[in-house]
């Protein structure tokens, strides 16, 4: 779809999406998804900012899609991030109704697309139910700061969580964050620590796990490692997706 000059961008018609329904939109070179749930529409980025998962092909349930890669969900009406392995919420949209028609905020080609205020904050809708008068709040988006500030994940973070899937659980055969056992990254100045859980007690892996843990972070972020070990009890309802397993519990 070509991009008109002004700001709203006819994406479909009233009525055009069923209730509980999506529809994925071109814009430029972005994939958007539609939403209709909840008594209005919504606009998120059609894809999981943990693995690139075309979102509008998962499982929808109510306002929230479950990404069908990895098990990563989001709410659709704020692109909030809801479980892992993702840990960065998904852009969201402003929308508006107009002359029958959904449209969605867009600036000009060229320019940076108009990111919902809403976007963290669950329950404040970037939509516009059918009947309800135009006029969303609009905000710019934000650039991605570190863990600690506003508590969205920063970069550095989110490519050593990537990092970390090629690290491995010997004795399940899945990574380190499909099982669900990194539980906080911390970046400081001179350290990155790493909170972490295993399987079981006395894993008797875990030197060579904890080792690896610290290769793949260091190969990101090029500083002292700290890996902690917590003595929490893990679960496999810790894991993003416990059907990796093979069984239910």
């Amino acid at each position: 779809m070509s991009l008109p000059a002004g700001r709203y961008v006819s994406v479909a018609k009233v009525g055009e999406i069923p209730d509980g329904g999506v529809k994925v939109v071109r814009l430029g070179d972005q994939d958007l998804a539609i939403y209709h749930v909840d008594g209005g529409y919504y606009a998120i980025d059609d894809i999981c900012t943990h693995d690139g998962g075309e979102l509008a092909s998962g499982v929808l349930e109510g306002t929230v899609v479950e990404c069908p890669r990895h098990g990563a969900r989001f709410d659709v009406r704020t692109g909030a991030v809801l479980s892992l392995p993702a840990v960065a919420p998904v852009m969201s949209y402003d929308l508006r109704l107009k002359d029958g028609e959904i449209q969605v905020a867009w600036a000009a080609a060229g320019t940076a697309p108009v990111i919902s205020g809403a976007a963290s904050t669950p329950g404040a809708a970037s939509s516009v139910a059918p009947g309800a008068a135009p006029g969303p709040h609009v905000a710019p988006a934000t650039a991605p700061v570190p863990t600690g500030a506003t508590g969205a994940p920063s970069q550095q973070e989110l490519a050593i969580r990537s990092a970390l899937e090629t690290v491995m659980d010997p004795e399940i055969n899945l990574s380190v964050i499909d099982l669900g056992l990194i539980r906080e990254v911390q970046i400081q100045p001179q350290l990155t620590h790493i909170r972490m859980m295993l399987t079981t007690p006395f894993c008797p892996y875990a030197p060579q796990m904890i080792a690896d843990v610290k290769a793949a972070t260091q190969s990101v972020v090029p500083q002292e490692c700290e890996v902690e070990i917590m003595p929490d009890p893990w679960s496999p309802e810790l894991m993003p997706d416990p059907g990796l397993l093979g069984y239910t519990f």
